[in-house]
């Protein structure tokens, strides 16, 4: 839903009652909703166009507005962003029970099959290897929004189809962390913004084309071995990751 354009003013507002404008038509929206054109919004509020991006960047910047990149700006989730740090690995389901929210899985798909080429490099094996895994496909909501599409891969002699039986809450790591005889080490991680095309599109709830954070894992044992090659796709608005670095002196 695109928001309705705001009643024009015919004097110009003084930056704060810009703000305050911009606040008090967010209010009359939903989630998702599409905010007006920058030049609609600028005439209807009779201001420039820097000064309307210096009072919307203020709400980006606040998590109420989401901007995507060639599609417009958004009335962000009205649930808390999940923030992690990439120093730590950890489920979406123990970050959002610490926020006391509540997580559940959609569009669960699992399949026990012989791992194709890509899937085989992942894992750190060679393409002409064979290898039966488990692949697990499933969305993950947070009070209903879809915040994440996540795909991972795991070698049977780690996970079967049955270990999934029961409550499962989306979380592969934690999985493999219960089974008690994996020496888990390491997660190496690469980090893309990707475009969203239909498939992930449709079932993150986003328009195609707009901006994904792409994470592509190997999660290593202490002996090197990869137990679960990941590609996962997560909604900017909705999740936040953080780095600490330490300054090296000269």
């Amino acid at each position: 839903m695109i928001a309705p354009e705001p009643t024009s003013l015919n004097i110009r507002l003084p930056y704060v009652q810009v703000e305050e404008a911009i606040a008090a038509m967010i209010e009359q929206m939903q989630p998702g909703d599409q905010l007006p054109t920058e030049p609609t919004l600028a005439k209807c509020l009779g201001v420039s166009r820097a000064t309307l991006r210096e009072a919307l960047r203020t709400f980006v910047e606040r998590g109420i507005l989401v901007r995507r990149q060639g599609v417009g700006t958004f009335v962000a989730s009205r649930i808390p962003t999940l923030e992690a740090g990439l120093e730590v690995l950890e489920s979406l389901d123990r970050m959002a029970q610490r926020l006391k929210l509540t997580t559940e899985v959609a569009h669960l798909k699992t399949d026990e099959r012989w791992a194709t080429p890509a899937e085989l490099l992942g894992l750190g094996l060679s393409e002409t290897q064979a290898m039966e895994v488990l692949v697990v496909d499933r969305v993950i909501t947070v009070e209903n929004e879809p915040v994440a599409d996540l795909h991972d891969v795991v070698p049977l002699t780690y996970l079967r189809q049955t270990d999934l039986e029961g409550t499962f809450n989306g979380s592969v790591l934690e999985l493999l962390l219960n089974r008690g005889d994996l020496m888990l080490s390491t997660s190496r991680t690469e980090i893309l913004a990707e475009e969203a095309e239909g498939h992930h599109a449709a079932r993150l709830n986003v328009k195609r084309g707009a901006a994904l954070l792409k994470l592509t894992a190997r999660l290593y044992t202490y002996d090197d071995k990869v137990v679960d090659y990941s590609i996962s796709y997560f909604v900017p608005g909705h999740y936040k990751f953080h780095v600490i670095r330490k300054v090296i002196s000269k």
